[in-house]
């Protein structure tokens, strides 16, 4: 399932059991100690040159890393240096998207370049460990794991995770990868049990196989502590028995220091696997509560990952400037902002502004607000405003709403409102465009808005029916005012750094919106009122020639789709598989391939994807990979919604080929789908 060490496995291999035969019991046991930062604590020191300490984690000034990687190195017995591990989800210096904003890109080349440029920055400060990647979907959009998760979509979820592992291992070399990722699992949540397809235990496995095989090794955390309601959680055993089987991943398993540390008697901390006491796990193997074997095998895991990290080659230099953020277009934290806005209404076509927009009315404190992007991060952002005026967009500002002093969110009306409503109606009415820009709003998405925004929002329409609505939330919004959807309305979320600056090319028509939404909206009622995977863009696409082709071993579908629009554009065509029961059970429809697409107006391009036991299979507890044979129902289009639909039934013999590996991938049956 993964990819292997870089170096030849003999050689690690050799390395890693030598070192295991020359250490003693407390520096096996200080291997797997993780211990905050605790700068200069004469106690954290006499640890560290015990050898009592594996690594620390936590925020670390320029030079501190490499300070006490040479206490490690010159100061301890074996001279085995230590993991620095830091929380590097939205970024360091550079903020990236929320975690939910970048799943609306749909781009995972995108995605993959800026987590590299965020392991370069670690990389300047002597982090090597990031704690990061999350991994987890949310079925329900009230969860509080709503902003670190990847949508709906376990496939989705799987690709990003991977995407973002392969960012941060880029290799700096033949041999060795420069920082370790650490991919921290969402729990398994049993509501999404529907009865209905692939239970959430199965997706969950095989989500996990797809993200190894498509990443390659990582550290590996059990379920993170994101409070999801009041349910109870399964399947930690089932996904661990799953990553110890021969072959399926040689990477950390943090699962298993927690286990040995809670049979040490000592109770997990936050995230569960740091401060895990060295001197409990000496203890506990003393009094044969844990076997000697046990310690062996885990210390052998934390051994391999430091040396495919060159940590044994390095001389630990003082810190380097950290690089210069580039301002051009291959900024890649600014492109990953770009493709992760969502047009998700245009009628009338009132984006992008163009010299008929005229005078630009922004309104909304949020336009000119540079904390709010960075989602809880150190620095500023460019705001909406500095985007604007940077691009040469004239414009006016209103407020729209009083400031509440005291931080909170905006939600009732307070006197103050109506006085900065009625200028913002006023100026709305004298001003040929309005761009009203909102901020964090409580609530669901799709459901009824607060009553300060609902009011402003039903006056600036009334004012001026050319309206366009900018969220900057990481949640969306789809309500209807005066009886009717909002006729623009653009969902940025939590962009980073560079979100402004993003922000204003989308709007003028520099950058055409190429998100996609990675859940549906739905009402609170479970009405839908935006499927998943919607998203315009200022072109207009088609999808021709649709096509299902059954192979010896594989599945293939193709098609054309075309630019008919005026404009160059982007658009993401996503592809659905439902197995279809003899009982005719109705079944869910899963995600299992997308694909961007960019052309000029009038041109085409044919899109094929190969669906195989990655695409059409399950994997158990015992990380086996299979392949139901049967009927399959096969969609491609723009969203859940549009797309056009086939079947194709896959023979026992061809099912087995799948998954098995064998077959000739260049023979395929003639055309056997049935389109509907």
């Amino acid at each position: 399932m993964s990819n292997g060490p870089a170096d030849p496995a003999p050689v690690r291999e050799r390395f890693v059991e030598d070192l295991l035969e020359y250490m003693t019991l407390e520096e096996k046991a200080g291997q797997l100690a993780l211990t905050p930062y605790a700068g200069d604590d004469p106690a954290f020191h006499d640890q560290l040159r015990r050898g009592l300490i594996g690594g620390v984690v936590g925020q670390l000034a320029p030079g501190e890393a490499q300070t006490i990687q040479r206490i490690a190195a010159e100061e301890t017995r074996l001279g085995i240096p230590l993991f620095i591990g830091m929380d590097t989800t939205q970024g360091l210096r550079t903020r990236l998207p929320l975690p939910i904003s970048v799943a609306n890109s749909w781009d995972l080349d995108a995605i993959e370049a800026a987590e590299r440029l965020i392991a370069e920055e670690a990389g300047a400060l002597g982090i090597n460990w990031a704690l990061a990647p999350f991994m987890g979907t949310a079925k329900f959009l009230a969860d509080s794991g709503f902003d670190h998760s990847a949508g709906e979509s376990s496939w989705l979820a799987a690709n990003i995770a991977a995407a973002r592992i392969r960012g941060l291992q880029a290799p700096d070399g033949p041999h060795h990868i420069h920082m370790l990722a650490c991919l921290q699992l969402g729990p398994v949540d049993p509501r999404s049990n529907s009865g209905r397809g692939i239970d959430a235990l199965t997706e969950r496995l095989s989500s996990l196989a797809t993200a190894i095989e498509l990443a390659g090794p990582a550290s590996i955390a059990p379920e993170t502590t994101l409070s999801l309601g009041d349910a109870n959680y399964t399947g930690t055993s089932e996904t661990i028995s799953m990553l110890k089987q021969p072959g399926s991943y040689d990477g950390m398993l943090l699962s298993d220091w927690v286990g040995l540390a809670e049979r040490a008697g000592q109770l997990p901390g936050s995230p569960s696997f740091v401060s895990i006491s060295a001197e409990r796990l000496i203890a506990a193997v003393t009094d044969q509560i844990i076997s000697r074997t046990e310690i062996d095998q885990a210390v052998r895991r934390v051994l391999a990952a430091k040396y495919d990290l060159g940590l044994f080659r390095s001389s630990f230099a003082p810190a380097q400037p950290e690089p210069a953020a580039p301002r051009n277009i291959r900024n890649p934290s600014l492109d990953l902002a770009r493709k992760s806005i969502v047009l998700m209404r245009n009628d009338p076509a009132l984006l992008p502004l163009t010299v008929d927009s005229g005078e630009v009315l922004v309104v909304g404190s949020a336009a000119r607000d540079r904390i709010l992007p960075m989602g809880g991060g150190q620095g500023e952002a460019a705001s909406v405003i500095d985007g604007l005026e940077e691009l040469g967009i004239a414009c006016k500002f209103a407020p729209g709403l009083a400031l509440r002093q005291d931080g909170t969110s905006i939600g009732h009306m307070i006197d103050a409102d109506r006085m900065a409503i009625g200028m913002a109606g006023e100026a709305a009415r004298r001003t040929r465009t309005v761009v009203c820009v909102l901020g964090d709003i409580p609530g669901t998405p799709g459901g009824a808005l607060p009553g300060a925004t609902r009011t402003l929002l039903e006056t600036l329409r009334a004012a001026n029916p050319r309206l366009v609505v900018v969220t900057l939330a990481s949640r969306p919004i789809d309500p209807d005012i005066g009886g009717e959807p909002l006729p623009c309305l653009v969902h940025a979320g939590v962009l980073g750094t560079h979100s402004g600056q993003a922000i204003a090319e989308v709007l003028s028509g520099e950058h055409d919106p190429s998100g996609r939404l990675p859940y549906a909206i739905r009402t609170r009622e479970g009405e839908e009122r935006l499927p998943f995977g919607h998203g315009l863009s200022y072109a207009d696409f088609a999808l021709t020639d649709f096509a299902v082709e059954l192979g010896v071993d594989r599945v293939l579908v193709s098609a054309v789709v075309s630019n008919l629009g005026e404009r160059e554009g982007c658009e993401v065509s996503q592809l659905f598989v439902r197995k279809l029961e003899p009982d005719h059970e109705t079944q869910e429809s899963h995600l299992r391939g997308f694909t961007r697409v960019y052309l000029r107006p009038g041109n085409r391009e044919c899109i094929t994807f190969e669906l195989g036991a990655q695409e059409l299979g399950t994997v158990d507890a015992a990380g086996r990979r299979t392949v139901e044979s049967g009927a399959y129902e096969i969609r491609l289009g723009f969203n859940e919604k549009r797309a056009q639909s086939g079947e194709v039934f896959v023979p026992h013999g061809v099912a087995e080929a799948m998954t098995s590996g064998r077959g000739q991938p260049d023979i395929a049956f003639p055309l056997v789908n049935r389109q509907r």
